[in-house]
């Protein structure tokens, strides 16, 4: 049975597989290697995950989620549906899951066979609940979750660096919705983490709703009055915005053109201008000045200076924003290294993984890190007496994983009954200011004096970054356990599991071309006697209008013939682009 690498992305995502010892990710029937983490419905009610589903956002977002991961380990809920009558809520790791069942299939029509176990990374810095959710997406999609790693190291797995000699290698993961940087030691097959810092709430996500903001600001300078805040206008605006970010990557200079985004009493406003990449990166800077912090943090924890590092390894879409390049570069005085594409290389070394641990010959031996220190409350003695709500340390950041440690606790009080155990993670010496993670109660102690009765906590980190929780009271020997999760995904029952994935089966045997490319619809019957009327009426004004207005048609007439080649569920709104755009002309003829 082979296993198959997952990078489960905030933009895209990808499968990859091991064979004959080499990665590669697989295509999907339209050959693209990449799936974009976009799932939705048309109004039909079809299922739609990655591009199709990415295609009718700016169009539909109340039917369309993009971006679930930022919100994995949390319970925010999304609302999906084609109707009122037909949308329900669903969990982070419900879309998540979608998204893997959609990859899932994907990887068994390419290798024509049954795909059952997998390895899926998370960012470096994903915090317990968050790779509980992941775990739990994988095995509602039908998954056996052999490991959860993290991206910087499935990275540099990916890169054949291997030699005798030893290497320390920085790898800046910066993806749609994270950030990660790992100083990576790789020595013959032996890939081991130092260190690990980040951030989950830092990406191209960021940048674009930036970008968004300043094209909103240069259309009310120009009109008079601000961009609709409604959400198909702000989505349209995400997507324009989303669009000149790529091309700044590439150019200069790149220019947005939005037709019929705002109205001013009859006269449609429409968004034209030009954009320099000087302002892009003067908006986006303070946010990579924090990546920057990241690295020295992460060099401090590995007691390295950037003098040290043989080599730096850039991950994610995002890296191919120049200005990242050049503040890495500057910062470290190293060029970055250049040879996979930053989308894939997760996914491949996902899949290295994933071969390692079915037994597949791979050279390649993973030794990874915890990112946070995990602890629990408890109370000190200090001089000006005991300190309550201090985070007592267990397991250390930065700890090599697996990894088991335990403490013994004493009680507090005379004839204290029962001991709570609230369990942290993060850095601050204040309990409180970290990062919850669950809490439970050791009970029905012995009424005992103060500190004579003692509890063992014992913290178990497993290879997925999985952490369980086990007291032990010293006298009778009653023990507690907790498995941490957030209470949205806590573990599900088998009869739990069985359902999840019955209700996700359903969904996708509704409609089999769930993420195959869109069919080319050619039968003129599908085409509406409105739209044909419309499309008539086009053909006819077009050769009277002034050049660039002329122009702007041609354009909207593309995208019309594109949506109806895909049988798109952008149709309706272009439909009715095209109907403003053809009154407003013929209303510039008469005055």
């Amino acid at each position: 049975m082979r296993a198959v690498g997952i990078d489960l992305g905030t933009t895209n995502s990808e499968v990859a597989i091991v064979e004959n010892g080499q990665a590669r990710v697989l295509p999907g029937e339209d050959g693209d290697l990449i799936l974009p983490s976009c799932v939705g419905f048309s109004d039909t009610g079809k299922l739609l995950v990655g591009r199709e589903a990415l295609r009718q956002y700016a169009a539909a977002p109340e039917r369309t989620v993009k971006s679930i991961k930022r919100w994995m380990g949390t319970d925010h809920k999304t609302t999906l549906g084609a109707g009122v009558e037909e949308t329900r809520e669903y969990l982070p790791h419900e879309i998540s899951a979608i998204i893997l069942r959609a990859l899932k299939q994907r990887a068994e029509n390419a290798l024509g066979e049954t795909v059952t176990q997998a390895v899926i990374t998370v960012p470096a810095y994903f915090t317990d609940a968050q790779r509980q959710a992941t775990k739990t997406a994988g095995e509602i999609a039908g998954f056996e979750v052999l490991q959860i790693i993290n991206e910087p190291t499935a990275a540099a797995l990916a890169y054949d660096l291997r030699s005798d000699d030893t290497e320390r290698v920085l790898v800046y993961d910066l993806g749609g919705g994270t950030f990660d940087v790992s100083v990576v030691e790789i020595t013959g097959e032996v890939t081991e983490v130092l260190a690990s810092h980040g951030n989950n709430r830092l990406g191209g996500d960021d940048f674009d709703r930036l970008l968004q903001l300043h094209l909103a600001s240069m259309f009310r300078k120009e009109h008079g009055v601000d961009v609709p805040d409604d959400a198909v206008t702000q989505a349209r605006l995400l997507r324009a915005a989303e669009e000149l970010k790529m091309e700044m990557s590439t150019h200069a200079f790149a220019t947005v053109r939005e037709a019929f985004l705002g109205s001013k009493g009859k006269t449609a406003l429409h968004l034209e201008a030009e954009v320099a990449r000087a302002d892009f990166e003067q908006l986006i800077r303070p946010l990579l000045a924090q990546t920057l912090e990241a690295i020295d943090r992460a060099l401090a924890d590995a007691n390295l200076k950037p003098d040290q590092i043989d080599r730096i390894i850039l991950v994610g879409g995002s890296t191919r924003i120049p200005l990242v390049q050049q503040m890495i570069e500057q910062h470290l005085g190293q060029v970055p290294t250049d040879g996979i594409q930053p989308d894939l290389c997760v996914a491949l070394g996902a899949a290295l993984q994933a071969g390692v641990l079915v037994g597949e010959s791979v050279d390649a031996i993973l030794v990874d890190v915890i990112p946070h220190s995990l602890g629990i409350a408890a109370a000190v003695n200090t001089p000006v007496g005991i300190m309550p709500g201090y985070f007592s340390v267990i397991i250390p950041r930065n700890s090599v994983v697996p990894v088991s440690r335990s403490q013994v606790y004493s009680t507090l009080l005379d004839n204290q009954e029962a001991v709570e155990i609230e369990v942290f993670q993060g850095e601050n010496a204040i309990a409180e200011e970290n990062v919850p993670l669950g809490s439970f109660k050791v009970e029905n102690l012995p009424p005992k004096p103060a500190g004579s009765i003692q509890v063992e906590v014992h913290f178990d980190f497993d290879l997925s970054g999985i952490l369980t929780v086990t007291t032990t009271e010293k006298g009778k020997g009653q023990q507690g356990t907790l498995v941490v999760s957030n209470t949205s995904i806590q573990r599900l029952s088998s009869h739990e599991l069985k359902q999840a994935r019955a209700e996700l089966e359903a969904l996708f045997e509704s409609d089999e071309t769930i993420e195959i490319s869109s069919q080319v619809v050619t039968d003129d019957a599908k085409i509406s006697p409105d739209l044909a009327a419309l499309l008539a009426r086009a053909q006819q004004v077009i050769e009277s209008l002034e050049e660039e207005q002329a122009e702007e048609l041609q354009n909207l007439l593309d995208q019309i013939d594109n949506a109806m080649a895909r049988d798109s569920a952008e149709l309706p709104q272009l439909q009715e682009e095209l109907d403003d755009f053809l009154y407003y002309a013929s209303t510039d003829e008469e005055e």
